[in-house]
């Protein structure tokens, strides 16, 4: 991601589109009105005010046909699509208000006195003025409108000086407004531009910023979901799903100090498939690892509470954790799993105690001590359950601490 720092050139004379448009609109329309109503005020006397209302009513229309344009303009991002089109349709808009106001100013020449004329021109002046300041965004937007409205009007008054004593005076005042209006334009045009660019570079920035964030926060995401996936990968059995001896050591350890915190008991059964290893010789691995994925969804059901651990501990073994279970608790869960395998009625031909398979199982209950370690619990579990393989298999063997 490469972070552009100066604004592209179609970029930058949208931008200058837009924002003539969206400060434009309002102010050089009002400043256009405002001149209007102050010429009927000021030529009330002189003309037929049926006249005077007629052009401005068609003033007025010619200005609020500008700014619905405009309005269009910003609703439909037609500066964006179309800047050439709109760039002339705005400068045509400019040119007819330019050449209203000289138009009037000419006119006026023939019916108000001198007096009256220059103070028109003072108004033209205002309104040129007044919009000035939200017009150079677009520099020949303003020049357009400048040079149509006053250029016409020094001409004028150059060329008919002798009708009036001050025409020579009044055109070359208004050329010398014409060439400083014409200067300072330039200033705050080139400002409007850093603006303009500045506004971008700071919004560009923020866009790319704003993306980089996003992006970490994917990679984060994704750096998580990895993490997650590999600490799966080291806590599960990859056969059964159940967890693996690392969660059981990790369990008890905290189970047992648990246990140990509140005074409550804790059970854990050993489990260990009977002749499994015949199974597998007889049957093939495959389906011995079938037989071991049967045997941990029973485990799954058996064990209903919460907080109860289900984990392969190696081979054909596996560990049931039971918190807060009792004695009695235990060896009620060891006597539901025993029928559950029973009823399963998983064909083992070359087993010494059924037809079917059947499981071994060797239950602890303890009170945890301060130097009980999971290691020790599980001597206990495992004692416990070659005492039931010892007593013919398919049994249960309970071993207190």
């Amino acid at each position: 991601m490469i972070y552009q720092r100066a604004i592209p050139a179609d970029e930058l004379f949208s931008a200058q589109l837009e924002m003539l448009m969206q400060n434009g609109r309002i102010a050089t329309i009002s400043a256009n009105m405002l001149g209007v109503l102050a010429t009927i005020v000021l030529f009330w006397q002189f003309v037929e005010i049926t006249w005077l209302l007629l052009w401005a009513c068609g003033v007025l229309i010619m200005l609020l046909a500008r700014s619905l344009y405009m309005s269009n303009a910003l609703v439909e991002r037609s500066y964006q699509d179309r800047p050439r089109r709109v760039y002339w349709q705005l400068l045509l808009g400019a040119v007819i208000t330019g050449a209203v106001w000289s138009t009037a100013y000419i006119a006026a020449t023939f019916v108000a006195p001198a007096p009256v004329q220059y103070m028109f021109l003072l108004l033209i002046f205002m309104v040129i003025t007044l919009s000035m300041g939200v017009t150079l965004a677009l520099r020949e937007y303003f020049i357009a409108h400048l040079f149509t409205s006053l250029w016409p009007i020094a001409w004028w008054c150059l060329a008919h000086y002798w009708d009036e004593a001050n025409n020579l005076l009044v055109g070359l005042f208004t050329l010398a407004v014409c060439g400083v209006l014409l200067l300072v334009s330039n200033r705050v045009y080139l400002s409007f531009r850093n603006m303009i660019a500045l506004n971008w570079e700071r919004e560009a920035m923020s866009r790319e910023l704003g993306d980089l964030t996003q992006s970490l926060r994917d990679r984060n995401r994704q750096l998580r979901d990895a993490r997650r996936q590999l600490t799966d990968l080291a806590n599960v059995d990859e056969l059964t799903g159940l967890g693996n001896r690392r969660v059981v050591n990790q369990v008890l350890r905290d189970e047992i100090n648990r246990a140990r915190r509140s005074g409550a008991e804790l059970s854990v059964i050993m489990l260990d498939v009977d002749y499994f290893k015949n199974y597998n010789d007889t049957y093939g691995h495959p389906a011995g690892d079938g037989v071991l994925q049967r045997l941990a969804d029973l485990m799954q059901r058996a064990t209903a509470r919460a907080g109860e651990v289900v984990a392969r501990y190696g081979g054909e073994e596996f560990i049931l954790i039971l918190p807060g279970a009792s004695e009695h608790s235990a060896l009620r869960t060891a006597e539901r799993l025993k029928e559950l395998v029973i009823a399963e009625c998983i064909p083992h031909g070359t087993s010494e105690v059924s037809e079917f398979i059947t499981v071994s199982q060797g239950v602890v209950t303890v009170c945890p001590g301060a130097n009980l370690e999971p290691a020790d619990l599980i001597k206990v579990a495992d004692r416990s359950l070659y005492e039931a393989k010892d007593s013919g298999r398919n049994a249960i063997a309970f071993a207190g601490v």
